[in-house]
């Protein structure tokens, strides 16, 4: 990976506090019933006017179409900040991250290489078996194998998979990288990456990285984005190797 003209984000989060998930979910039963309503009643209107003939009732078909759609949209909003505040229970069991990155890699090979990508393994010998909940970590290097992998296309290009053993601050971590040679993310949208809603892509939900981060920080880990514009990005996932009892 390239050294000059680097982009770097470090994400390290640990001042939630007060319950945020318990706060969301009330905020959230709050928000719902309300809308529910709006949304069944502009339905039921529909149902009413779906003969309208006049160029007046047409448009009032139309308008309340458009509301139903809005409605619809604001739930989805709702539930994605819902899973984002989420807190997950680790499942915890002491597994390889060189395995489980094998196994990813196998997965997605037939697809990526519809796109034009090819993936490669870099992954260290060194790297022991360690504690971690394989389901949400797997699910943190498919979104980010996913993102590379749309990243690259239509053109293609090369995505590898690293691993290491490196110290951080007197820390162990396990990392785990995702490189592709994609067109890389400029400086001012690198900063809104891990973002909730926000996406560099077209069509994008904007919550993946997000989530992905609230995960690996629920590990007491952290995630960081390196990128040079034109030439690719790199996302580092650092897990600790001992885990801190709080």
């Amino acid at each position: 990976m390239p050294e000059r003209q680097e982009t770097r984000v470090s994400t390290s989060r640990k001042d939630w506090g007060v319950d945020v998930a318990a706060m969301a979910g009330s905020l959230v039963h709050e928000i719902k019933n309300p809308l529910s309503t709006i949304n069944l009643s502009a339905q039921l209107l529909q149902e009413e006017w779906k003969d309208a003939d006049t160029p007046k009732e047409q448009r009032a078909l139309r308008r309340l179409q458009v509301m139903s759609s809005e409605v619809q949209r604001v739930e989805r909003i709702i539930e994605t900040f819902l899973r984002f505040t989420e807190r997950h229970e680790l499942s915890l069991e002491v597994k390889s991250l060189n395995e489980m990155l094998e196994d990813l890699a196998e997965f997605a090979t037939a697809e990526a290489e519809r796109s034009g990508v090819q993936i490669r393994l870099g992954l260290s010998v060194d790297l022991a078996p360690f504690s971690f909940d394989v389901d949400l970590v797997r699910q943190v290097f498919q979104n980010l194998v996913q993102n590379a992998r749309q990243a690259m296309s239509p053109g293609g290009g090369e995505l590898i998979l690293k691993t290491d053993r490196v110290e951080r601050d007197g820390v162990e971590y396990a990392i785990g990288e995702v490189i592709d040679t994609g067109p890389g993310i400029e400086a001012d949208k690198l900063e809104r990456v891990f973002e909730l809603y926000y996406s560099t892509r077209e069509g994008g939900t904007g919550y993946g990285l997000a989530i992905s981060r609230r995960i690996i920080e629920e590990h007491g880990g952290f995630i960081e984005v390196q990128s040079v514009k034109g030439k690719g990005s790199q996302f580092s996932v650092y897990l600790p190797l001992e885990r801190k009892e709080t």
